[in-house]
């Protein structure tokens, strides 16, 4: 929203101006992806709360029953689920522009929801190891979740490169390297050599979770950034 020439406008994106009605167009991307922002911006803020509630820094009581109970579970799962739409559709919005390499495959969304998912569930690991506060069968599923995850992304990105055919020359340079040894190789298959195999001992958790946090950072560079530094007979 501060990036846009009028912020304060940002409203109308979703609030129709001369009706105070909602402005819900399921056709436009930008509607949609207006209305699923302000959605999952509203859980986050709750679940914060909620967070706070329960480590005793929010006295308010109601709030923590936000993460408990029936309703608790039905408040995370339709967060969740907003959640996971966020993370697909920034890769779907860019798909939908006439830039090329974002225009020139279908498979962004699903891209970035695979890496959103490994990411968040690297960082959980992560944070979880650093309070040593998970039961160990609930790491363990996190593990699993993250390799499968993990070998899921490999493969669409593998996907990815195949549907853009022709337009894939445009990273036969520092941005196919990046992504061959910035995403392929640290960010997902050493990884996955951690997890199994933990060469580094007690160091291998932390590594492996940094390692696929970099990952997903440098795989949204290079998208990104490479469709912005295309010039010639791509443009």
């Amino acid at each position: 929203m501060v990036d846009l020439t009028r912020p304060e406008r940002f409203w109308h994106m979703v609030i129709q101006s001369e009706r105070a009605l909602p402005m819900f167009k399921w056709w436009s991307p930008m509607s949609v992806g207006s209305w699923g922002l302000a959605l999952f911006g509203l859980f986050s803020f709750l679940s914060f709360l909620a967070a706070l509630a329960e480590a005793g820094v929010l006295p308010i009581p109601a709030v923590s029953a936000l993460h408990r109970g029936l309703f608790g579970r039905v408040f995370v799962v339709i967060g969740a689920a907003l959640a996971f739409f966020l993370a697909s559709y920034t890769g779907v919005l860019l798909s939908v522009t006439n830039r090329p390499i974002w225009a020139d495959t279908s498979v962004l969304g699903l891209l970035f929801l695979l890496s959103g998912a490994s990411t968040a569930a690297a960082l959980l690991i992560l944070l979880a190891w650093r309070r040593r506060s998970a039961p160990g069968p609930a790491l363990q599923s996190l593990y699993r979740f993250d390799d499968w995850v993990m070998l899921f992304e490999l493969l669409v990105l593998v996907a990815t490169v195949v549907s853009l055919g022709a337009v894939a020359t445009a990273w036969w340079n520092v941005w196919g390297l990046l992504l061959v040894v910035g995403v392929v190789l640290a960010g997902i298959l050493v990884p996955l050599l951690l997890h199994h195999r933990h060469l580094l001992g007690a160091s291998s958790v932390p590594v492996a979770s940094v390692l696929v946090l970099l990952g997903g950072f440098i795989l949204r560079a290079v998208v990104v950034l490479s469709s912005e530094a295309i010039v010639g007979p791509f443009r």
